[in-house]
């Protein structure tokens, strides 16, 4: 029985590991198939019709990771997905500023004198209230303004929630929520995030990448992807942005837009540092990216005749390229087996 129980936790963690992250509705290849349609039906099919995005074709070969590099990069994209770029600000110190919204959030909870809250609260301060000034005079205040703000409001509504709370074990669960938000460092498991400004009066959005993210291309490129999904899906407002599967769309229009590779190659990764730690980056997991880039792939064959798996192989790691091309066979199959079934006699 114990070998069997860590049988099965073994299989959840790789499940958890690996798969989707958010529930897809209908499972994983309907869910694929009926979002694409989606994205067709909004976009047309020009985005199937360019070719995909190769690493090796797209990453500049004296990319040095340096901030404008990456902002190159970032660009290069926005060109790519034909997404404007003259309103998104991008920047490259993520967790500073995150570090800088949170510490703004708390001065601020600390001088509207709330005693009540302020000692609920856990909220920690990680900067002075001069260090946060002088991240927001290096160009970041509207970043800052907007997150802290929206730190402050959760805040106020956990620590009200607790103040209020008279049931001994409904406030214990109340507060090992708010410590889980408390403990965790602001910005930490995340490589990027997108941001509307224009909730704080400002003009524009922002796309931010954390530092750590530039060393690596391909993660750039995979992560600026997917927050100029957001940018078109959230910010023209084409989708909820509460809706559970919100952001795992957001995975699939940049697979959509030939950025399968990268979705796909980056979704498992090693921890920089910790050789034998991964790491899981986006939505759709491993095996829906892969999932996904394979639906990509047939639905490009279905529009013209090219090549079922065009010049990827090399380009793909190889579990990706496994699952990939498993996925590709049994859509062939299916799509065989309904062909003849069309054409066979009524009985």
């Amino acid at each position: 029985m114990k070998l069997i129980g860590a049988w099965r936790r073994r299989q959840r963690d790789r499940e958890l590991l690996y798969g989707p992250k958010v529930m897809l509705p209908g499972g994983p290849e309907q869910w694929i198939e009926d979002s694409l349609d989606w994205l067709t039906g909004r976009f047309g099919v020009e985005p199937l019709r360019r070719p995909p995005v190769l690493p090796s074709d797209f990453v500049p070969r004296g990319y040095d990771g340096s901030a404008h590099a990456a902002r190159e990069l970032c660009l290069k994209v926005c060109a790519w997905m034909e997404v404007p770029d003259d309103r998104i600000r991008f920047g490259f110190r993520m967790n500073e500023v995150r570090a800088a919204a949170r510490s703004a959030a708390v001065h601020r909870l600390q001088a509207e004198q709330r005693p009540g809250i302020v000692a609920v609260s856990g909220l920690k301060a990680t900067m002075t209230a001069a260090e946060v000034d002088t991240l927001a005079a290096a160009g970041f205040a509207p970043e800052i303004e907007v997150l802290a703000e929206r730190e402050l409001q959760a805040e106020l509504k956990r620590s009200t929630a607790i103040v209020q709370e008279t049931d001994p074990d409904r406030r214990g669960e109340l507060c090992a929520r708010a410590e889980a938000v408390w403990s965790v460092l602001p910005g930490s498991g995340s490589r990027a995030c997108w941001l509307d400004l224009r909730a704080g009066g400002y003009d524009g959005t922002a796309v931010m990448l954390s530092g750590d993210a530039l060393v690596d291309p391909a993660a750039v490129v995979a992560a600026t992807a997917h927050e100029l999904g957001h940018e078109v899906l959230w910010g023209y407002h084409l989708i909820d942005r509460q809706r559970p599967d919100a952001e795992a769309v957001t995975d699939l229009f940049a697979v959509f837009h030939g950025f399968g590779v990268f979705m796909a190659n980056q979704a498992v990764e090693r921890v920089p540092g910790r050789r034998s730690a991964l790491q899981t980056l986006g939505y759709l997991g491993e095996r829906g990216a892969s999932d996904a880039l394979a639906a990509y792939c047939f639905r490009r064959h279905e529009l013209w005749p090219v090549s079922m798996l065009p010049v990827m192989p090399a380009e793909l790691d190889r579990a990706v390229r496994i699952r990939t091309f498993a996925r590709l066979a049994s859509m062939v199959k299916d799509a065989e087996i309904a062909s003849i079934q069309e054409g066979a006699p009524l009985t």
